[in-house]
């Protein structure tokens, strides 16, 4: 153990120093292109995909860029399968010229999340399977200078989403879950330092972001908590098109009302009402789902949750929400080898705009989770794959795939990994 602990420190040390490295190397550098894009441009296009955790589903989408002259974009999507989900965002509306821009949307879903136990080390086959549907919207406001290098940012999001019912890993529902519309609303602020030569396809130089989730009301049993996010990304680059990128991700809750922490307390206040079942194996399974859940509540209520590890943005070969704990950290380092490197305008009826690249990704990941920072470093999960990704003027389409300890995982999603921001993870 202890030499797997050294391990990983020399690793997550010369991946900061790549990244110091890469910054002061590039502490001038420039951008590429213009940041407020003005090149029209439409794509309808299929979406038949996966996302890790969720399942599989096919729909279509349409994104609209740089609308009426300006740099507004549109994205609207729908899809169906084993989750339903529909929605749409307007992005990059300018309120003041280069200075104030305004991102707004609004998604619906309807989905079957596999749920796992709390932290590094949870079994993977003991999980339940919460039905759920749910509708949110989002709100961000920027305030941004020096060609979108530095920028200050409120995001409101506000939403409802109800159980339909939860199922054990054997299919057993459970009549005692409340169904009642649960709603909720956050609020987050953050600030980008963006070094790189060009916000959508960087290939040079560094991104530094900080976010805080603030606490937000929540009743008497639940505890009320912040969540800081830092996430630093370096980017060297490599021959003459290519580009070795790094990510260092580290979250941590901080509890400011701490909840209830009484097993029976919360059993007769949020429990699955497991005496509805005669005594037997079914109440057996229903009380051993309810401690699950209830044991999860006093966790999260001691310590809090941090923003979770595994899906479409970090250790990419598990599901989504597979790993979290009171803290998280992330380093990986992905080579992107571009086969192309071009201005080239196309129009197919369907699709009109500006191709700028096709590329393959090779990457390696590991992540850790624990609820105290003595305990990062004991163990982790990795994630090693490989994708392409379709590179056009305003929207990046990438295909991974990633292998690790739980197996094989697929996805299909729209830009690059390692956000602080996904539609499918909101917060």
């Amino acid at each position: 153990m202890g030499t797997a602990r050294r391990a990983a420190r020399a690793a997550l040390a010369a991946l900061l120093l790549l990244v110091v490295c890469a910054s002061a190397a590039d502490a001038t550098v420039e951008r590429r292109k213009d940041q407020f894009g003005r090149e029209f441009g439409y794509y309808l296009y299929p979406i038949v995909g996966e996302i890790p955790g969720l399942g599989s589903a096919a729909g279509a989408g349409l994104s609209v860029l740089n609308m009426a002259g300006g740099d507004t974009d549109f994205t609207g999507y729908y899809l169906n399968g084993d989750f339903r989900a529909k929605g749409f965002a307007v992005l990059d509306h300018p309120l003041v010229r280069r200075r104030l821009v305004l991102d707004g949307g609004y998604n619906d879903y309807y989905v079957a999340p596999i749920a796992y136990d709390r932290g590094i080390h949870s079994d993977p086959d003991d999980v339940i399977h919460p039905k759920a549907e749910g509708q949110y919207g989002i709100a961000q406001l920027t305030l941004t200078f020096d060609e979108r290098r530095y920028e200050f940012y409120v995001r409101v999001l506000s939403g409802r989403e109800r159980l339909h019912e939860v199922l054990d890993r054997n299919g057993t529902a459970f009549t005692g879950v409340d169904t009642d519309w649960d709603h909720r609303r956050s609020f987050t602020v953050g600030t980008t330092i963006d070094r790189t030569d060009d916000r959508l396809d960087p290939r040079r130089g560094h991104r530094v972001e900080l976010a805080a989730r603030l606490p937000t009301p929540e009743d008497a049993d639940h505890s009320e908590y912040f969540v800081a996010d830092l996430n630093v990304t370096g980017y060297v680059p490599v021959r003459r098109w290519d580009t070795l990128a790094f990510n260092l991700f580290h979250s941590r809750a901080i509890v400011t009302r701490r909840g209830e922490l009484d097993f029976a307390t919360l059993q007769a206040t949020s429990g699955l009402n497991c005496s509805a079942y005669p005594p037997g194996p079914d109440q057996d399974d229903c009380l051993a789902t309810e401690a699950k859940f209830l044991n999860a509540l006093i966790e999260n209520n001691r310590y809090g949750t941090a923003s979770s590890l595994g899906g479409t943005q970090r250790l990419r070969s598990y599901d989504n929400y597979r790993y979290y704990a009171g803290q998280a950290l992330f380093y990986g380092a992905e080579y992107r080898w571009n086969l192309t490197d071009e201005h080239t305008p196309f129009n197919i009826y369907i699709a009109k705009g500006i191709r700028t690249g096709i590329q393959l990704a090779f990457f390696a990941e590991r992540g850790m989770v624990a609820n105290h920072t003595r305990d990062l470093f004991k163990d982790g999960r990795n994630s090693y794959g490989l994708g392409a990704r379709l590179i056009l003027s305003g929207v990046i389409i990438r295909l991974d795939y990633a292998t690790g300890s739980e197996g094989f995982q697929s996805q299909l999603f729209i830009t690059y990994p390692w956000s602080m921001f996904s539609v499918d993870s909101p917060s």
